[in-house]
């Protein structure tokens, strides 16, 4: 998840009122049956570049939301390690689909950043025929086995926690949960939805140190197929 956040929100004033909060979202706890992925529609996206342009952009977000400029090649900063989790597969969660699950015949992402801390992230990854269901029950399966890990940040430990969440059905085939990060008083929660859209699977997160209003996802997300599909 995204520890560099919740440090951000740990030693920020604004967040000081936000001190164990939790989430009013419609989560359901127990996870339902997976989903079964609907047949592919034979149409694979091989060129990043269109599945990129198939993604939202900031003018179709509500709000003060602006994109995150991608890593270049000139960047000399370096990219702090992923925190370890336990267990250590858990630390997947919320990692692009293409990274979860390879065999890809093309990825891309977005990520937006708004106000109080709050995130956007989107990515996608079109598989062909024979690797498209395995996919979407792979991406399906990692909350449910993560239904409760730990995480260690710089000597801070954190606790997460994975729930089903309830959405609109959406695209071909989607489903949807919640991650909620603890630490120290201070509470970020992810609401992620998972979609198949033809031979695209694409996952959004709307992150935020605060309550996460599941319609606000919905309409994301319902906005990124209507995108898809062109």
């Amino acid at each position: 998840m995204r520890s560099a956040l919740l440090r951000a929100c740990a030693v920020a004033a604004a967040c000081a009122v936000l001190a164990g909060c939790g989430s009013d979202d419609e989560s359901t706890g127990s996870f339902p049956s997976a989903v079964t992925a609907a047949p592919g529609s034979g149409t694979v996206v091989r060129d990043p570049a269109q599945l990129s342009a198939s993604l939202l952009a900031a003018g179709d977000l509500p709000g003060e939301f602006s994109v995150v400029p991608p890593r270049t090649p000139a960047d000399d900063t370096p990219v702090p390690p992923a925190a370890p989790t336990d267990p250590p597969d858990c630390g997947r969660l919320l990692s692009p689909i293409a990274e979860q699950w390879p065999g890809s015949s093309a990825a891309a992402s977005v990520q937006f950043a708004g106000p109080s801390y709050a995130t956007i992230d989107i990515d996608a990854a079109s598989y062909p025929d024979a690797a498209l269901s395995a996919a979407f029950d792979a991406l399906q399966a990692q909350p449910r086995r993560c239904a409760a890990y730990s995480g260690d940040d710089a000597g801070v430990h954190i606790d997460y926690r994975t729930t089903a969440l309830s959405q609109p059905p959406a695209g071909d085939a989607s489903s949807a949960f919640t991650l909620t990060a603890d630490s120290e008083g201070l509470t970020l929660t992810s609401s992620t939805a998972l979609v198949q859209v033809g031979n695209t699977l694409v996952q959004v997160v709307v992150t935020a140190p605060e309550t996460v209003d599941p319609g606000v996802l919905a309409d994301l997300t319902a906005a990124q197929v209507r995108k898809l599909r062109g």
